[in-house]
């Protein structure tokens, strides 16, 4: 407590040695990692919402996370598959009706890839990737943009597809989405109504030209099944909840733990990264099964506002002694009688600690933290004549509390050392000697300088800023003045009558121009904003079956003409032998 008042100049302090940021980027955290089935149902379904803006970013991160073939896998560096190329290709399709042009190439190059990837048997790796290629490949084929100079890729893809549906009908699907898709490829709306009620059977539905009912209490959850629904509803609940689920372009998964960006919210700093993290706690506490699991998650929880479980006392004889320490540190948070966890700590005492090093001193913090009277000073000499450099890292996190709390200088000094030894260059501390810098061990160490009070301090500014550039990113922000639209060290697409029309760098003249992609790499992450000005349109991207019939109806007409003159011909010339 007596560090609290240190604390509230933290920020100040922190600000000191840095810049001013610039007025034209803000900071945001950087946590999330772009996948492929998230951001291509979004785009198909916000195109088929008419809103086309993150339709070209969610197109632009297709483009920067595909293979050079042309092909792409879960996430970037995965094993490439057809399920994931056939639904990237199914979102560049659309994101090229907005600016032709851009897209072209990869549309054709995947379709190449999903032909050449093709099983003699028909099929591609699983039933939902036979579903999905053939699904892409028959969009494909009724586009507008099948490349001229390749003039058998369409009869080549129409064979693919033929050779698919007979190796789908021969197989049945197992899971919704390969209901869905599998109804979607063979054109089958009785598959679809076959299926449980899940979003990816009103997505199906829609598809095939229904107009499914769904349930208003029907809740999505995560941005794939908002996606289906959007696209299933056009209802503008799914549109702003997909919107909201968008970061910097893309659509995707964490990219840490939740439980490390909540050990990081503990520092000054970074608070807000804890509403990104709670959501997916609320997922992983149904899965808890035993006593151990229920105390570890016990305050992560217990951050996020959610119910905790706490083992019954008969469990005790099965937890580590910092575990039942934990218990009763919870419990006088929650305002709950903690008198029996404290009993059982004092009666299992064994001589001068609670068994190692880490469950000793966290006992000690807990102890002490709730004013339990005791002769701590056996168990603090055990705890120094223990410390050294061959414990995990978040050991001394805690040892810096207590030896600083009891007073214990040379020990305190010690622990800083070692800490310092095992600082990486860049500022964050790994799990051990020599270990990557990772988030938790950074996370709790500066949580334990805080705590300590030793928050100013270069140990702790420094990995105080390996912390901030891993979790967040400085994005630019638009600027528009006379007729320019500037965002420093990005590259602009410009996109022009729905046409891609080249880049610009840094600057670009708006006028006449329907909207604008910038994509910003500072080195790592890239960050892809659509910027509207005239404002983006597409065109129909299929071709149309009213001019494939009058094509069909010109071609008949010219033969029977051409059939016509050649009997006319033969006619006059036997009439003039004659």
């Amino acid at each position: 407590m007596k560090y609290k008042v240190l604390a509230v100049t933290l920020a100040l302090l922190l600000l000191l040695p840095l810049p001013l940021t610039s007025a034209s980027t803000v900071e945001k955290p950087y946590v999330y990692v772009p996948t492929v089935p998230e951001t291509s149902l979004a785009v198909i379904a916000l195109y088929h919402a008419g809103d086309y803006a993150p339709v070209l970013e969610g197109c632009e991160w297709l483009m920067a996370i595909k293979t050079p073939f042309d092909s792409w896998g879960r996430v970037y560096g995965a094993e490439h598959e057809a399920k994931f190329t056939g639904l990237a290709l199914m979102a560049l399709i659309r994101g090229e009706s907005i600016a032709r042009g851009r897209y072209t190439e990869t549309i054709n190059g995947a379709a190449y890839w999903l032909i050449f990837k093709q099983k003699p048997d028909g099929s591609w790796e699983d039933y939902l990737g036979t579903a999905i290629a053939v699904a892409a490949l028959e969009e494909f084929i009724n586009s507008k943009y099948v490349d001229p100079n390749m003039p058998r890729l369409r009869d080549q893809a129409k064979k693919a597809v033929e050779r698919g549906r007979a190796w789908l009908s021969l197989h049945r699907p197992k899971t919704d989405a390969e209901f869905a898709f599998g109804a979607i490829a063979l054109r089958n709306r009785d598959l679809a109504e076959e299926m449980n009620e899940t979003a990816f059977k009103y997505f199906a539905l829609s598809y095939l030209g229904s107009h499914p009912e769904v349930p208003s209490n029907y809740s999505p959850k995560g941005p794939l099944e908002t996606a289906l629904l959007l696209y299933a509803t056009g209802d503008e609940k799914y549109l702003k909840e997909l919107l909201s689920m968008e970061h910097f372009g893309f659509w995707g998964t964490l990219r840490y733990n939740p439980v490390e960006l909540l050990e990081a919210s503990y520092v000054s700093g970074f608070g807000n990264l804890k509403e990104i993290a709670c959501p997916y706690l609320e997922q992983i506490q149904p899965q808890l099964r035993f006593d151990w699991e229920r105390v570890v998650y016990a305050k992560y929880f217990l951050s996020c506002g959610m119910e905790v479980e706490l083992p019954n006392e008969s469990a005790y004889p099965s937890l580590k002694a910092w575990q039942i320490a934990e218990i009763a540190r919870i419990k006088a948070i929650l305002g709950r009688p903690y008198t029996r966890e404290v009993n059982y700590l004092l009666n299992h005492r064994n001589g001068t600690g609670w068994g190692d090093f880490y469950n000793t001193e966290y006992v000690v913090w807990v102890l002490h933290s709730l004013n339990v009277t005791l002769n701590y000073s056996p168990i603090l000499d055990s705890l120094e004549k223990g410390l050294t450099n061959t414990s995990p890292t978040y050991y001394y996190a805690y040892a810096l509390i207590v030896f600083k709390e009891f007073g214990r200088e040379n020990a305190l000094n010690r622990t800083l050392e070692i800490l310092r030894e095992r600082e990486s260059p860049e500022g964050g501390w790994g799990y051990s000697p020599g270990a990557p810098a990772g988030i938790k061990s950074t996370s709790t160490v500066l949580w334990g300088l805080e705590s300590a009070g030793l928050f100013n301090t270069d140990l702790y500014r420094k990995g105080w800023h390996f912390l901030k550039r891993v979790l967040y990113a400085k994005i630019p922000v638009p600027e528009k003045s006379d007729g320019i639209l500037r965002v420093e060290n990005a590259t602009l697409l410009r996109i022009r009558n729905g046409e891609y029309v080249g880049n610009a760098s840094s600057t670009v003249e708006t006028d006449s121009l329907d909207g604008v992609v910038y994509i910003y790499t500072p080195k790592n992450p890239l960050i892809v904003r659509a910027v509207p000005l005239a404002g983006f349109r597409a065109e129909n991207p299929w071709r149309s079956e009213k001019r494939q019939y009058i094509a069909l109806i010109s071609i008949v007409l010219i033969l029977g003409l051409a059939f016509y003159g050649i009997v006319l011909f033969e006619n006059r010339r036997r009439r003039g032998k004659r």
